[in-house]
Order: C-alpha cells, then structure tokens, then sequence
C-alpha cells in the first residue's frame, strides 16, 4: 500500500472510529474497534487508544465480555487491565492508563471478533432498556464505587478456579452500561448479581482454604 492510499485508509479508520465513539452506544464503538483493526492480532494499547478521552465504561466492557462468553485463553489478559482501570476509577481518575507491557499485550482478532458477534445483540438488548433514572446514584462518587467493584470483579476473574469469573464478570458489564446511561435501576441489577457472585468466589475460596489445611495436616500434621 502506497503513502497516499495508506494515509486514506487510517483517515478512514479515524473517522469510523471517532463517529462511533460520538455515537456513545457501547456495542456501536465494540464493533467499530473489532472492524477497523489489522493484521491478524490487535494490541491492548490500540484498543485503548480508539476510546481516547472517553469514559472508562468502553473499556470495563470491552474487557470484561471475554468473561462473559465461552471463548478460552482470553482471561488472563484481560483481567489485569480491569484491575487497573477499577483502581484508577477509585483514585477518581478520568482517563484510562495502562501500563507499556500491557499496551504492547496483543490477543487474536479472530478472538476478539468471536466474542462482539456473541454479545452484540445482547449489548443492543440491554441498551433499548436504558434510560435515565436515578440519577443521585450517579457521579464522582458513583464512578468511585464501580471501580471499587471493578477490582473486586477483577480479583475473582484473575481466581484460577471455575465459575469465579463469570457473574461477577456480567455485572460488571450491565453497571458499566448503566453508569453510561444513567440507569440506576440496572446499576442495581449489576451490583446485585456481582455481590451474588463475589460470594460465591468466597465460598469456593475459603472450602479451598479448608480442603487445603485439612490436606496437609493429614499429611504432615500441621
């Protein structure tokens, strides 16, 4: 590809991407980022880099669907950046950062087109049930109390044991949709269905914990 065509085609690229993001619809800006990627892997900095100044809900979407649906070998490499972006939501922060050893992680756009064309219409769903309400559950102190459950999340998604990932990982989704709507009655939801399934990654923790003790004092009698 020549210069001039080159140039043309990331305009393209620009402008499919900045007309989604102005679109402020969650499942318009996933595919528009899964559309316009190259080559046969996408890097975690390039996805960052096509939400600019957004907020962090593109994002906490973006890497918590992979957890939500049967796509293997994903988990690991976005379960960090939830972690990170939660914390920097806490710390009141309005940009997302990460640091260059994660931008420069990459995962198969295969993969990741696999999984927007399982959640788009679920993402579109959910997205027709929004609206305003409650608005007093949202602002600095709302955002501050997802990125408090967004670590919580990211901690039982980064648990290597099975369905510890899963619920937590879903709420995650519909509260950072609600937040980018406004919807109070489905941040509720959210947070709802995420504490149901943090208390169960506790569960799984701490029979763990038991089986593990019980293990080795027969073992060695500790």
């Amino acid at each position: 590809m020549d210069a001039d065509n080159r140039q043309h085609f990331e305009t393209d690229e620009g402008n499919a991407l900045h007309a989604a993001v102005a679109h402020k619809s969650a499942s318009a800006v996933l595919r528009a980022v899964i559309d316009t990627a190259e080559g046969d892997t996408i890097t975690i900095g390039r996805i960052i880099e096509a939400f600019g100044e957004r907020t962090f809900g593109f994002v906490l979407i973006l890497f918590s669907l992979p957890n939500c649906l049967p796509v293997p070998g994903i988990a690991a490499v976005v379960g960090l950046p939830v972690l990170i972006f939660g914390i920097q939501m806490m710390l009141g922060q309005h940009r997302p950062w990460l640091p260059g050893i994660i931008l420069r992680r990459s995962v198969s756009v295969v993969t990741f087109k696999k999984v927007i064309d399982m959640a788009e219409p679920r993402l579109r769903k959910l997205e027709s049930f929004c609206r305003p309400r409650l608005p007093w559950l949202f602002g600095a102190l709302g955002d501050r109390m997802v990125g408090f459950f967004a670590v919580l999340v990211a901690i039982s998604v980064l648990i290597p044991f099975p369905g510890t990932n899963f619920p937590p990982s879903i709420a995650l989704v519909i509260a950072s949709i609600a937040i980018m709507e406004e919807d109070g009655y489905w941040l509720i939801v959210g947070y709802l269905i995420g504490l149901a399934g943090l208390a169960y990654t506790a569960t799984v923790l701490g029979a763990s914990y038991h089986l593990i003790r019980a293990g080795l004092s027969g073992w060695f009698g500790i």
